[in-house]
């Protein structure tokens, strides 16, 4: 026998659906943001004679061979390449406290001192870094931070000494893995050009593209839960008597 329902039978059961509606829809949102994150590129560039128009690219793998008391300039860029903007993002520039290290755009600030596994040289593992901020560090921002090495201790070494240079990014929107399992709609990672003779302002790209959101260069990123990390490495060469460095 059929169930009759009244006016207000029918409201409760509109309404239940609604709410059960409006329900799935704020969780599905809720979680959607939670998913969202920054995410980082790393890029290096170096100047072996620390004069800023003979950077080049710095490629994980590449040792270059350095003398004692050459003047670096090191290049470490960041580019958010997540879908949210850091919440609390710092930097970290370290290096072995045998270098004298400088922020390019801030010589007047000393660099601090510390120990660190990564950098340090055995037995005390002692660094110096150099800890600006980056804030508000937005989708597709890049930040850029050059810095002034010079190899400065005061042994004289008759065997190569290699080196590592770590840039270290925290912040506590970082996941632990460094990647998505599933592709993302994100910011396109470059903005729309327009050369002379183009409409101006430019047309709009698309807002948003599907890729996927992951620490780069690929395999080469260190990724903890809040933290992402890359490395580069030098040799520093023994000098002669002269000082000049040894052919290698």
């Amino acid at each position: 026998m059929p169930i009759e329902r009244d006016a207000w039978a029918w409201l409760q059961y509109a309404l239940s659906i609604i709410a059960a509606t409006t329900a799935i829809v704020v969780f599905l949102t809720w979680a959607a943001e939670l998913r969202r994150r920054p995410e980082i590129l790393f890029q290096w560039r170096l100047s072996p004679d620390g004069d800023p128009a003979h950077l080049a690219i710095w490629l994980p793998g590449q040792v270059p061979k350095i003398g004692p008391g050459q003047p670096l300039l090191v290049e470490a860029a960041i580019q958010n390449t997540g879908d949210k903007a850091g919440r609390d993002t710092l930097i970290n520039f370290v290096a072995p406290d045998c270098f004298e290290l400088h922020q390019r755009g801030r010589p007047e600030v000393e660099p601090l001192p510390a120990v660190n596994d990564t950098a340090g040289l055995p037995p005390g593992n002692r660094v110096v870094f150099s800890a600006p901020r980056a804030e508000p560090w937005t989708p597709v921002n890049w930040y850029l931070y050059q810095y002034r090495l010079q190899y400065v201790a005061a042994d004289q070494r008759d065997q190569p000494l290699l080196v590592r240079l770590l840039f270290d990014v925290s912040d506590s929107r970082f996941n632990s893995r460094g990647r998505r399992w599933l592709p993302s709609i994100v910011p396109p990672l470059e903005f729309q050009g327009a050369p002379a003779g183009a409409p101006w302002p430019p047309l709009p790209a698309r807002r948003r593209t599907v890729r996927w959101a992951r620490a780069e260069p690929r395999d080469q990123v260190a990724c903890l839960p809040g933290n992402r990390r890359d490395v580069r490495e030098l040799m520093v060469m023994p000098a002669d008597p002269s000082g000049r460095p040894l052919a290698s």
